[in-house]
């Protein structure tokens, strides 16, 4: 088909959903429940013919669809997903690989996901192949390259003063955010599992993973309340919000095995989303922050080692790590200058490790 007009929700300068739009998207295929565009294939997990023309691909999100919106309303919401899905996803891979002058692993992205009978799931999640799941099991095998696995929704939010049911698929956050993961899996690769047998890798992500998601995601939006559509119900200074506007510093850096990565990752994702507000007073443009960031994923994912020791794999769990290989790939000094200030006043100092850099700033607190 080529260059085609799809619906999506289009985001810039505010939270999500955005206003919805037409996007151009370069679609190679379209299949009953699948749209193909170059790196990526976006389907409906159901299988339920969604797409038979043109006209499809500009669907209404329908109030996201769902059971108390009819059967037209809700085959009109899933298939609203797959464009906006597709949309999304593109864009910040468009990004990432024009900036690193690469193409990733191509990306399988599926839709309503970990149904079972009436019970919905609500959530999205990065998947690699495991030997086990910690939860939702996988019915299917998971492609070595990673995929994103979104639900079709189980609670509702407000937007126009309507009900809307949540479906992660309508979400431009939720969707950028898990791409996010694909891009950190094959730039960065944090957890090492290039050095892992493919079909058993490991799932479980570090805070530096998960506030560089969150970052990409702000990026992408240009605001830092990315999930602020469906968790406005929560306060924006707690962490479970994940507000990039945040003031939090190492002082509320927890760590360990039972610490939430996500809450954990928040310090890191403010303090790169505080550089990028701020990049005008080293004389650049915020997507300044945003270039250095990813040339830093890249420059640790160079790293060839073929340790998986308990030293190597814990030091690139550190923000300190990740800063270092930021700082050496900058190619500006007020630059590299303004992302050394910012960062310290959040307690975070290249090469140093997340412990440290939490003692040190509770006893400065």
């Amino acid at each position: 088909m080529g260059l085609t007009a799809v619906a999506a929700y289009v985001v810039g300068g505010g939270p999500p959903p955005g206003g919805l739009g037409l996007v151009p998207l370069d679609i190679q295929q379209v299949r009953p429940s699948a749209i193909v565009v170059p790196g990526l294939i976006v389907a409906d997990a159901r299988g339920e013919p969604l797409l038979s023309g043109e006209d499809d691909l500009r669907s209404d999100p329908g109030r996201g669809g769902g059971p108390l919106t009819g059967p037209t309303l809700d085959a009109g919401a899933r298939a609203f997903a797959l464009t906006n899905v597709a949309a999304c996803a593109r864009r910040l891979l468009d990004r990432v690989e024009a900036e690193l002058d690469t193409t990733l692993p191509p990306l399988r992205i599926l839709v309503g996901c970990h149904e079972v009978g009436p019970q919905r799931w609500g959530g999205g999640h990065y998947r690699l192949p495991a030997s086990s799941y910690s939860e939702l099991p996988e019915v299917a095998p998971v492609d070595p390259a990673g995929e994103v696995h979104l639900g079709s929704g189980r609670l509702y939010v407000e937007h126009a003063g309507s009900r809307y049911l949540h479906a992660p698929g309508h979400n431009v956050a939720v969707v950028t955010h898990e791409v996010a993961h694909h891009v950190c899996r094959h730039v960065a690769d944090f957890r090492l599992n290039r050095l892992r047998p493919p079909q058993d890798q490991t799932n479980r992500r570090t805070a530096v993973e998960e506030g560089t998601c969150d970052y990409l995601a702000a990026a992408m939006l240009g605001h830092p309340d990315i999930y602020g559509w469906h968790r406005g119900h929560i306060p924006l200074s707690d962490p479970r919000r994940r507000c990039l506007a945040s003031h939090r510093t190492m002082t509320d850096f927890r760590g360990g095995h039972d610490a939430d990565p996500h809450a954990d990752g928040s310090i890191w994702a403010s303090a790169l989303w505080d550089a990028r507000s701020h990049a005008d007073r080293a004389g650049h443009p915020a997507e300044s922050v945003d270039g250095v960031l990813l040339r830093g994923l890249a420059r640790l994912g160079q790293d060839d080692t073929n340790d998986r020791g308990p030293e190597a794999r814990r030091a690139r769990k550190y923000y300190g790590t990740l800063l270092s290989a930021m700082l050496e790939v900058s190619r500006d000094d007020a630059l590299t200058a303004h992302l050394e200030g910012v960062m310290s006043a959040r307690g975070i100092y290249a090469g140093w490790s997340n412990a440290r850099a939490r003692e040190a700033a509770r006893r400065c607190a």
